[in-house]
């Protein structure tokens, strides 16, 4: 067959046309294409890493647990004196039914009954991991505190929870362990519940509230006395633990040093380290708005498998859930798990000290992860301060430039303070906080005479 002029034509205007069509084709695609940024970028693929995983309720626990008695009420800050009910409680309680509260002056202070005061709102979805729910909805979405009547009686087998920010509350019909039972037979049989031999830091208390519809917060009304340390600290893990942890393919990662800083890279996430102070692993979520369905479960899950929050086999110290706060205008949520070292939580004026672990949850993704590199090596003891007891509490608050009503909670706590002449790194001192604003600010100006340094509110 001869092979034409014009065969040889009508070949290139077919391959011609071929060649148009795949183009356009493989233009759409590029065009169309959307990448599976959840499969891309998820840090969860890395390895998990740290000492060991942390039950939730070792981490959502309550700032304060308040004994009502006979009309009296007995309180503590203290997370050990707090965790001798709260583990029992947890473990030892079934919710059979829950309905919602109309009526919050019937349950806003039950006698014979002990309370749980949280250093913020929980949401419902971190309770069904807390305690035994029934598979319905339940109808509080948010909550920040628990009553529990003497269940071992047999005349209140239920438990209440409260919004004190938005005054609802729900009820919710329990059944309750042999072991609470037993607590509550050897703690409230006592006519005074402070000698309870499992209650050494549990003293007397006064209620303060504001106005009505506001929060009761219970103030001790002798000067509560705590231990002062100093403190020095060791290194949480190198950058290399850091890198291989967070990032699931090591061979794409990039590293650029800057002066102070160090950067890590592979194209996406970038995992950064200052001055060997703290780091920031930024993980830019997927392009798809989704709203953030549990985000301090979020945090919780993916801090237990990158570090966690226990910092070492030997240590005591923890991080226990902070603050969570939500930003409509950047649709995130933060989640801050704060240090809590010798019983209590851990504040500093710095941001860039090691009290906090801060996470960002956007689209149901962690975002932002920012924790300090060295932990607490050991607490050394150096003296007492008695800090303000109720009547001298109140002062301070009416002293203070601020709306008694902007209070949400309240809570003793340690200042990292490096100002004072010592011979490890800082000192924790002791101090009242109150929360602001979803900010903690320090309550008091500690006197010369206790050799303190002035804190006072901002």
């Amino acid at each position: 067959m001869r092979i034409t002029k014009k065969r040889i034509e009508n070949f290139k205007a077919i391959l011609l046309n071929i060649l148009v069509v795949t183009s356009l084709f493989l233009t759409w695609q590029i065009w169309t294409f959307e990448p599976e940024y959840q499969k891309e970028t998820d840090p969860k693929e890395a390895s998990p890493v740290g000492v060991e995983d942390v039950d939730i309720n070792q981490v959502v626990k309550p700032n304060q647990i308040v004994y009502h008695k006979n009309n009296q009420h007995f309180t503590s800050f203290n997370s050990e004196t707090i965790n001798t009910f709260y583990t029992t409680f947890i473990s030892g309680t079934k919710i059979k039914s829950l309905t919602m509260e109309k009526n919050l002056e019937s349950v806003s202070e039950f006698d014979n009954s002990v309370e749980l005061i949280f250093p913020t709102l929980l949401s419902n979805n971190v309770l069904k991991k807390l305690i035994s729910v029934p598979k319905d909805d339940i109808p509080l979405e948010k909550f920040d505190r628990i009553i529990i009547p003497s269940v071992a009686t047999g005349e209140n087998n239920e438990i209440i929870f409260l919004n004190t920010s938005s005054e609802l509350g729900m009820r919710a019909a329990v059944e309750v362990s042999s072991g609470m039972k037993k607590w509550y037979e050897e703690n409230f049989a006592f006519s005074d519940i402070k000698n309870a031999s499992t209650e050494e830091q549990v003293v007397r208390a006064k209620s303060f509230q504001v106005k009505e519809d506001l929060p009761v917060f219970y103030i001790p009304i002798q000067k509560p006395v705590i231990q002062t340390y100093e403190v020095s600290t060791d290194e949480l893990a190198n950058e290399q633990n850091f890198k291989e942890a967070l990032f699931p393919e090591q061979d794409r990662v990039e590293k650029s040093s800057f002066n102070i800083k160090t950067v890590h890279t592979d194209g996406s996430r970038t995992l950064t380290f200052l001055e060997n102070k703290f780091m920031t692993f930024e993980n830019p979520p997927s392009t798809t708005n989704v709203d953030n369905e549990a985000p301090i479960l979020n945090a919780y899950g993916f801090i237990n498998k990158h570090f966690g929050f226990r910092i070492n086999d030997f240590s005591e110290e923890n991080y226990f859930l902070s603050e969570w706060s939500s930003s409509i205008k950047t649709e995130t949520d933060q989640i801050t798990f704060r240090l809590n070292t010798e019983g209590y939580p851990v504040f500093s004026s710095s941001s860039e000290d090691l009290d906090e672990i801060n996470v960002i949850v956007k689209n149901n993704e962690v975002s932002t992860y920012k924790r300090m590199l060295k932990n607490i090596q050991y607490a050394n003891p150096i003296d007492e301060r008695a800090l303000p007891g109720y009547d001298e509490v109140l002062s301070l608050l009416n002293e203070g430039s601020f709306k008694q009503s902007e209070i949400t909670n309240i809570t003793i706590g340690f200042t990292i303070d490096r100002s004072l002449n010592q011979s490890q790194e800082f000192t924790l001192v002791p101090q009242w906080y109150i929360k602001l604003n979803e900010t903690w600010t320090p309550m008091q100006s500690l006197s010369n005479e206790q050799g303190g340094v002035a804190f006072g509110l901002e």
